[in-house]
């Protein structure tokens, strides 16, 4: 039973391991892969801002693949469990931005 977002849940996309009798049809079958919870925390470049954003990804790569399309801007870091793994390198004069493992 999915809950709505009246009664606490989010009835927007089921989660990873949700069973597979729970997800709406056309969802992406449940993973048997364990998933870990990453934090980016980084200054928005559009809106010149902090931001916070939690999100689930099997390993490092696929976190940075995730984040890849975020605007960031001066700095960025990449947390797991509060600590930085890995922080946004940058460049002057245009070059590419960078990570860099901790």
């Amino acid at each position: 039973m999915q809950r709505g977002a009246a009664d606490g849940g989010c009835d927007c996309l089921p989660r990873a391991d949700a069973p597979s009798g729970d997800a709406p049809p056309g969802a992406v079958p449940a993973t048997t892969e364990s998933l870990t919870t990453y934090i980016l925390r980084y200054r928005d470049a559009w809106l010149g801002m902090g931001k916070r954003v939690a999100f689930e990804a099997a390993d490092v790569a696929a976190a940075l693949a995730m984040i890849a399309r975020e605007p960031i801007g001066d700095w960025a870091e990449l947390l797991v469990d509060g600590a930085v793994i890995c922080r946004r390198g940058h460049e002057p004069g245009g070059a590419h931005d960078y990570w860099v493992a901790d």
